[in-house]
C-alpha cells in the first residue's frame, strides 16, 4: 500500500513536471523556469528545489519521461499483431515514431534538440536507460533484417571509410542493444536513424514545401525508400 506521504510526494513531482511541460510547449526548453513553476504552484522556490535540485535535474526528468513514453509506443508498434517482414516492421515503427512526435511536439524537440543531447552526454544512468530503450527497438529491427538477409551489409561496409569502421568498433562495444551487428548494419542503422529524425524534424518545424500537404504519404515514401536503399538487389 502506498503511504499518503509518498502519494503526495509523487503528486507534487507530477505537478512540477506537468507545469514544466506547459512552459516547454509555450517557449521551448529556454522557457522552463523553476521560479515560475514555484509561483504557479504556490510553492517556494526552495520547495521546488527540494524535489529537483537544479533546472538540469528537472530537464533530465522530462527527458527520461519522454524517451520512456516514446519507447513504449515504438515497442508496441514493433511487436504489432503478429510476425511481419522486417521492412513492414520498420515502416510501422517509423509511423509510430512520427505519431508520437506529432502528439508531443515540444517534448520531441527537447529529446532530439540540444538539451536532450546534453542530457545524454552527461551520463545520467536514468537518461541513458530511457534513451537506450527507444534506440534498442531500432536495433531490434536491424537485427531481424540482417538475419533475414535483406540488408546488403557487404555493399554498405565497402562504401564505409576505414576511419568510420574503426569508430563503429567502439560504438558496438559500448551499445549492448547493437547485438554485435556487423559494420555494414551499424552504418545502415545510423543512415536510417538520421533519415527518420530528419524527416520528422523538418515536418515539425515547418520546413516542408507547402505544396506537399500530404505529410503522411510523403513520410511513408521517405521511410520505404530509406529501407529499400539498404537492401540486397535481386
Amino acid at each position: 500500500m502506498i503511504r499518503r506521504r509518498d502519494r503526495r510526494r509523487q503528486e507534487t513531482i507530477d505537478d512540477i513536471k506537468d507545469t514544466a511541460r506547459s512552459q516547454l510547449g509555450r517557449a521551448g526548453p529556454a522557457g522552463i523556469s523553476m521560479r515560475a513553476i514555484a509561483r504557479q504552484l504556490a510553492m517556494t522556490a526552495s520547495a521546488v528545489h527540494y524535489y529537483f535540485p537544479s533546472r538540469q535535474a528537472l530537464l533530465d526528468a522530462l527527458v527520461v519521461d519522454g524517451f520512456t513514453s516514446l519507447a513504449q509506443a515504438l515497442r508496441t508498434a514493433y511487436e504489432g499483431a503478429g510476425p511481419r517482414p522486417p521492412g513492414e516492421q520498420w515502416l510501422a515503427v517509423c509511423q509510430a515514431h512520427r505519431a508520437w512526435a506529432l502528439d508531443h511536439q515540444a517534448e520531441y524537440l527537447l529529446l532530439y534538440g540540444h538539451d536532450g543531447a546534453s542530457a545524454i552526454k552527461q551520463g545520467n544512468p536514468q537518461v541513458d536507460q530511457a534513451y537506450s530503450s527507444a534506440v534498442n527497438v531500432l536495433f531490434s529491427i536491424m537485427r531481424g533484417a540482417v538475419a533475414a538477409g535483406e540488408i546488403d551489409t557487404e555493399r554498405i561496409e565497402a562504401a564505409t571509410p576505414a576511419s568510420l569502421r574503426r569508430q563503429f568498433v567502439t560504438w558496438r562495444d559500448e551499445n549492448d542493444g547493437s547485438g554485435h551487428l556487423p559494420d555494414g548494419a551499424l552504418a545502415a542503422c545510423i543512415i536510417t536513424y538520421a533519415q527518420l529524425h530528419g524527416a520528422i524534424t523538418l515536418e515539425l518545424i515547418g520546413h516542408l514545401p507547402p505544396e506537399l500537404a500530404d505529410h503522411r504519404a510523403l513520410f511513408d515514401l521517405q521511410m520505404v525508400h530509406a529501407y529499400a536503399a539498404l537492401c540486397q538487389v535481386g
